[in-house]
């Protein structure tokens, strides 16, 4: 039976009083409390006629449970009889008295047998109170014990009450004339886009019940205003040679541009990463997703919280997706090269740890690839797009009457000298600093020279001296760190190989002698490396002209 909405909206010739107003809301003038039944379970009462306008908003709401229903099909693959219950959902949902009955579901139940003719089944009539009570109430699956519903039932119902409540929520504005224009079924979701006078109250009240489709498991709906959708579809950002920011604006529009200008190249090198035939493209994306993490940490204080931190988190999810494989990418090249410098006879004693690492990086990859088309991803990269996009999003308002330094030109000097003594505070400590501190050092002059190229368009001409010098550091410091990280992990693998094989007969065990020649070419790499750090110290960062040249870089703004 399909029940078409102009005549879903008429009650029945036989019972003149058994429809409520549509959509949670019921109107006290279609209650006559003075024929409630005694018993507060009992949801029998007389409900008077709808009005014309109940019946015109219950015909409009109907409508558009029926669009989210089909565009959400792919999601919740329930029948069209399923679309029916919802229909009738919807002339009912507001029955009295079932949230504050003490079994709602059996309440919701008494009143479907008694009131709604159009189910006959028993298991449909539960499914269809199932939905009149979550819709009143909260969405517990515990709830349904008391209909005995199993688990499809169960989805079922919560299916149609979430969208019921949608679609409710939808004429919050009680215009009826608020109108789905687009729906999409997307990657990360389902775009709802509407449009009317009071669209964007609507879609505010419908993103805010939006939430509990997503409880059930599916992917979110988020709906949206034709303002709002200009936004969120927007195209993402083109690579540009420059960041663009000016030593006179906001902090947080400086901010704000730099991280755009990375995003466009992270995106940039997506598909070259996704391919997986250059490891450079996998690389570069890694570095722009790592220098908007810093930037977070530059600009931040220009930002709310509340309003950087779910972008935050995309970008540490990403990097962790990207740093698995990246990080073996590297062993693998690194090794590679140890073997080129061996006589050729010697070309084949790295298999055993080459193999090894080739799986790890397949599955590292797969991983990769999972998370690179995921819902969560591609959400992150919309949420993200809009952010970077909106002029003052998120952005601290600072007192119209009180001065207050926010420009470029007033806070990046303090920003750069802070870093500046982050990294300087570990002079003092260097000639016996263990690696773990020198490992923390590489991460503070990592976060001075990235402030540094931020700012960099703005500053003098002796700060390309300034990054130069920085790098040089940072790359001692980084090869140090990898030195150290790959004699662990050979170690580990040596270890991991010699318990693998130790049942096994001598004449049948993995000769792994050049993994350990190259594990002793790592730790005296890594002595080599620890050696001469204070000499690279002293040469390229610990002397006047650095200091000089910095202060120079600074001294235009």
């Amino acid at each position: 039976m399909t029940l078409k909405p102009e005549d879903a909206a008429q009650p029945p010739e036989d019972e003149p009083a058994r429809v409520s107003q549509p959509a949670g809301h019921l109107s006290s003038d279609l209650v006559d409390n003075d024929a409630m039944n005694p018993d507060p379970a009992s949801p029998r009462v007389k409900i008077r006629e709808l009005t014309e306008e109940d019946r015109r908003r219950a015909i409009h709401i109907q409508k558009t449970a029926r669009e989210l229903f089909e565009v959400t099909r792919p999601l919740h693959a329930l029948p069209e009889e399923s679309c029916d219950l919802l229909q009738i959902a919807v002339l009912h949902c507001g029955a009295p008295r079932l949230a504050a009955a003490k079994k709602p579901h059996l309440a919701a139940l008494e009143y479907v047998q008694f009131y709604v003719g159009d189910v006959d089944d028993l298991e449909s009539q539960k499914v269809l109170a199932a939905v009149i009570a979550t819709q009143q109430g909260k969405f517990k699956r515990k709830n349904f014990t008391d209909l005995a519903l199993d688990p499809q039932q169960q989805r079922e119902a919560l299916t149609l009450a979430a969208l019921l409540r949608i679609s409710a929520a939808l004429d919050e504005s009680r215009s009826g004339e608020t109108f789905i224009r687009n729906s999409e079924l997307a990657q990360d979701g389902v775009w709802v886009i509407v449009d009317g006078p009071a669209a964007a109250v609507d879609a505010a009240a419908a993103r805010q019940d939006a939430g509990v489709w997503a409880q059930i498991g599916y992917l979110p709906i988020e709906v949206l205003d034709p303002q709002e959708a200009a936004l969120w579809l927007m195209p993402y950002p083109e690579p540009a040679e420059k960041t663009g920011i000016l030593r006179g604006e906001p902090l947080s529009e400086a901010g704000r541009k730099v991280m755009r200008y990375h995003f466009a190249q992270m995106l940039r090198h997506e598909a070259g990463t996704r391919l997986g035939e250059d490891i450079e493209a996998l690389h570069d994306m890694r570095v722009a997703t790592r220098r908007m993490r810093a930037a977070f940490e530059v600009f931040g204080q220009a930002f709310e919280k509340r309003a950087l931190k779910p972008h935050l988190n995309g970008l540490r999810a990403t990097g962790r997706a990207l740093g698995a494989v990246r990080d073996l990418d590297v062993f693998m090249e690194k090794a590679q090269k140890y073997i080129e410098s061996l006589p050729d006879e010697r070309h084949d004693g790295l298999e055993p740890l080459l193999k090894h690492w080739s799986e790890q990086r397949l599955a590292a990859r797969a991983n990769m690839l999972e998370y690179l088309d995921s819902a969560e991803y591609a959400r992150f990269k919309r949420n993200f797009n809009v952010f970077v996009n909106t002029p003052l999003a998120g952005a601290k308002t600072a007192p119209a009457d009180e001065p207050a330094a926010n420009q470029v030109c007033q806070l990046a000097p303090i920003l750069i000298y802070q870093r500046m003594a982050a990294v300087r505070a570990y002079g003092p400590l260097l000639p016996d600093a263990p690696i773990e501190r020198l490992h923390a050092l590489r991460i503070e002059f990592k976060k001075l020279r990235y402030t540094v190229e931020y700012f960099r368009e703005v500053l003098g001409k002796r700060a390309f001296e300034v990054i130069e010098s920085i790098k040089q550091l940072q790359d001692h410091l980084g090869d140090l760190n990898d030195a150290q990280v790959a004699t662990q992990i050979l170690r580990d693998f040596i270890d991991t190989s010699e318990k693998q094989q130790e049942s096994l007969p001598i004449q049948e065990r993995e000769n792994i002698e050049e993994v350990v020649n190259y594990m002793a070419a790592r730790h005296a790499e890594r002595h080599r490396l620890l050696a001469t750090f204070s000499s690279t110290w002293e040469t390229h960062f610990d002397n006047r002209a650095f200091r000089r040249y910095l202060a120079q870089s600074i001294s235009v703004l």
